[in-house]
């Protein structure tokens, strides 16, 4: 409702006061005088128009001079901000008078502030608005765009098309489980659905070719590792021009995590938040990566091995600058954040490029690290200000951005500057959010896009790609150089899986691994590394992929804590072990590898490829070990029982004692040194054992250190040191991928054996959580954006144990064959 001038000029004078914790000093007073003559000198306006103003400043300050610093003068005070609020809305870079934004209720239930769940649809609470204002104060005419009378529901964050005339935005009907992707006019008119069914898709960006969109989904029929039964969402593109029954849109992402508020650079790139734990715990690994508009050259831009912030999202570009400002926001609490800026010229992990502007606020829930730079050392808080959310920068000093207010735990629209200033745009019923100008903007330039799309009748059989590097060891320490043999190429599969509530500890069942929240681990193969270091390979396009560097033996000298892939038909590389977005590859010489064709992957000579320990390890150890520690008679046996018995939390014993202990349970009586045992004999990473603000639970490891290369469980069965025990090849072979798979128990095998979950939430979930019948969800698609059906394929034997396509199809792939000129 637009407010008369009266009601409007009370907001704005109940938000100073706010400012002033309700304390209109003169003390104060000429604070905000020192304030408003550096804001008036930094904003280059009309030389007539600094002079009235510093008239006036002068006189305001000879008065307040006249007093004592205690005294409250609340007309003095006011008659300040309000000069100062005339400055501040006449910065240059305020070439708008409308935006456009959402007012919208917070999700409810006692998970509401989760990072993922908070978004889905079965959390909405209707009376969302999405809402255009004409004037940049409390008085501006609100005009509703969104929802139409008799409809209501919520909506998560709207995207403004280039030329300024359409918006695309998610909202969920109250009348329906999830949210879908919607375009409409700024004039009301063109109202259009783009997408439909059960899925919940969210955070529409357009592309710069007008033609495409980008968006989350949760299409990929995934669930967070961590928590049941919440589904995670993905990023996706399919055209504007839709309708039901195409199957034009395609999931480009491989993450098996969620995956956060997109937006385009102005080179053309998307930024955009990835939750990842490869091998990594789960706390605080959400950092910022970017794209190219089709889904290719996915690369880290900032945070990827950073515990401060803990999660980054809200991206943006400052204009004209390489810098980002983002909000530092929280795991657990999606509403908290202070507003960050990144320049990635600087580094791209704490704290190299990273200040702080809100000086005032920490990094929710992992707190400040151990330094805290400030973007501007002139920065000055004003009242009690909490947190912040959705910054839309508009230039590297201004910004427009939604913060909350302690005393009513909502969020207003402020129009802020790095060193403090605010003035207070509005206040929704609710809470103001995602706020954008209303004007046409620059698009960037459109990424060509030269992949190999599949067809509906080619979506489980996607043309591979390639990955290459001139030189595995650049970046890497010395000790590593030259020892590499093999890549090895793992892929963690999606988790499509889930029970309903039941969990046996903190992951989200049914548990994988007693060392993380883990997904099922596949072995696709290895590659040949040649003698100077260069790799060169056919990749399966699809899927999450992560390499390990191997001696001859096949051991783990050194593995990656993340993951990485190629789209139908592209080629990539990268550049080591460290790949960095500011740095070029050292040697200018072309890699033997880069030299001849792709090499094909080998695959392991057996075919249950994903990896479990009762079939990787268990039978190794009754086949060579159990005619001494199998024998209750035996002194062996005393020591170590690697018969396979009850065990703890689900996990048969002795996977207990060979893996070591989770940081979070007592030691178990087998796995005590007292008693024996081979306590943490396997010497993986410990994946979950360290505390929740120790950096070095994100950073890679020295090289040969840890898993197959250093592990005593793999010389004891290898070295026939042990009395004369040399377990053979296959079965040590399997042996050194459990260890290197960081120690799982279960694999797809097992977990296919698994009963679905009795499902009690049908009336508010779209999705029915599955195990033994979870869906195998091709990628990249294509998919109907209506599409109903949860089920997608039915697995079965094959399919589930199938290893992926690395072979290239003649027809295809352009990319590649021009790859290796």
């Amino acid at each position: 409702v637009s407010r008369t001038t009266e009601e409007a000029q009370k907001v704005i004078e109940d938000d100073w006061l706010f400012q002033c914790d309700g304390k209109p000093t003169i003390g104060r007073t000429i604070q905000e005088i020192a304030w408003t003559r550096k804001l008036l000198s930094r904003l280059g306006l009309p030389e007539e128009m600094i002079a009235k103003s510093n008239n006036r400043l002068e006189t305001l300050e000879a008065q307040a001079k006249a007093k004592t610093q205690e005294t409250e003068d609340k007309d003095l005070y006011f008659a300040v901000r309000s000069l100062k609020r005339d400055i501040m809305f006449k910065n240059p870079v305020i070439d708008f008078n409308s935006l456009i934004y959402i007012d919208n209720p917070l999700p409810g239930g006692s998970e509401g502030n989760h990072e993922t769940r908070h978004r889905l649809g079965y959390m909405a609470k209707p009376g969302g608005r999405l809402l255009i204002q004409n004037g940049l104060g409390p008085d501006a005419k609100i005009t509703k765009l969104m929802p139409e009378e008799p409809l209501h529901g919520t909506f998560w964050r709207p995207d403004l098309s280039y030329d300024g005339k359409r918006v695309l935005f998610s909202f969920k009907p109250h009348n329906e489980k999830t949210f879908h992707i919607y375009e409409i006019g700024v004039d009301g008119k063109n109202l259009r659905q783009l997408t439909g069914g059960i899925f919940d898709d969210l955070d529409p960006i357009y592309m710069p070719d007008d033609k495409n969109i980008m968006f989350l989904t949760t299409r990929g029929h995934i669930y967070v590792r961590c928590m049941p039964p919440t589904n995670a969402f993905v990023m996706a593109r399919m055209p504007l021009a839709t309708k039901p029954g195409d199957k034009n849109l395609y999931i480009l992402s491989r993450s098996g995590e969620p995956e956060y508020t997109p937006s385009v650079l102005d080179d053309g790139r998307v930024i955009y938040t990835r939750w990842e734990y490869t091998d990594k715990p789960l706390w605080r690994a959400q950092s910022l990566w970017t794209m190219h508009q089709n889904g290719e050259m996915v690369q880290t831009f900032w945070g990827n091995q950073s515990v401060w912030p803990d999660l980054l999202k809200d991206a943006r570009q400052i204009p004209g600058s390489e810098k980002v400002m983002f909000t530092g926001s929280a795991h657990h609490n999606w509403f908290s954040g202070s507003i960050g800026i990144l320049s990635p010229s600087q580094g791209f992990n704490f704290p190299d490029g990273l200040t702080k502007v809100t000086g005032d606020v920490v990094w929710p829930e992992c707190g400040n690290g151990p330094v805290d730079p400030i973007e501007s050392p002139d920065y000055h808080a004003s009242g009690g200000y909490t947190d912040y959310y959705s910054p839309y920068p508009l230039s590297e000093t201004d910004f427009i951005v939604s913060a909350k207010r302690k005393k009513e735990n909502k969020f207003v629209l402020m129009l802020m500057d790095v060193d403090g200033n605010r003035e207070i745009i509005n206040e929704g019923f609710y809470n103001i959010w995602d706020a954008q100008p209303l004007r046409a903007r620059v698009a960037p330039p459109v990424k060509p896009d030269n992949l190999a799309w599949p067809t509906w009748e080619e979506r489980d059989n996607p043309n591979p790609g390639m990955l290459y590097s001139n030189n595995v060891y650049d970046g890497a320490p010395e000790e590593l150089k030259g020892k590499a043999k093999f890549l090895r190429i793992w892929t963690i599969e999606h988790k499509t899986y889930t029970y309903w509530y039941k969990r046996n500890y903190v992951s989200s069942g049914p548990e994988i691994s007693a060392n993380q929240s883990e997904g099922v681990k596949k072995i696709i193969g290895t590659v040949p590394i040649e003698d100077d270091g260069s790799v060169n390979f056919v990749a399966p396009s699809g899927y999450a992929l992560h390499f390990q560097l191997l001696d001859e033996n096949q051991r783990a000298l050194q593995t990656m804590r993340s993951f990485t892939g190629v789209q139908p038909g592209e080629a990539r590389g990268c550049l080591g072990c460290h790949e960095s977005h500011t740095r070029t590859m050292k040697s200018n010489q072309m890699g033997l590898a880069l030299k001849r064709k792709p090499s094909s992957i080998v695959p392991v000579p057996w075919k249950d490829i994903s990896v479990s320990y009762e079939r990787y390890v268990q039978p190794a150890l009754d086949q060579h070990c159990a005619k001494c520690h199998g024998n209750p008679d035996s002194k062996a046996y005393k020591k170590f029982n690697s018969t396979l018995r009850p065990g703890f939390l689900g996990f048969k014993e002795p996977y207990m004692t060979l893996l070591g202990s989770p940081t979070w349970g007592t030691p178990y009586l087998d796995r005590s040194e007292k008693a024996g045992g081979g306590f943490g004999w396997a010497d993986v990473i410990m994946v979950e054992a360290y505390s929740t603000v120790d950096s070095m639970a994100y950073k890679t490891p020295a090289p040969m250190t840890r898993m197959s290369y250093k592990s005593r469980l793999v010389n004891l069965m290898a070295s026939g040191n042990h009395f004369g025990v040399k377990v053979d090849e296959e079965n040590l072979l399997r042996v050194i991928l459990w260890v290197d798979a960081m120690g799982p128990y279960y694999g797809t095998e097992e977990l296919r054996k698994m009963e679905d979950p009795i499902f009690q939430g049908k009336d508010w979930l779209s999705q029915r959580p599955r195990v033994q019948t979870a869906p195998i969800v091709p990628r990249p698609g294509p998919f109907d954006p209506f599409d109903t059906d949860d089920a997608y394929n039915t697995p079965t034997e094959d399919k589930y144990n199938k290893l992926p396509v690395c072979v290239m199809k003649p027809s295809q792939g352009s990319t590649l064959q021009t790859a290796n000129r």
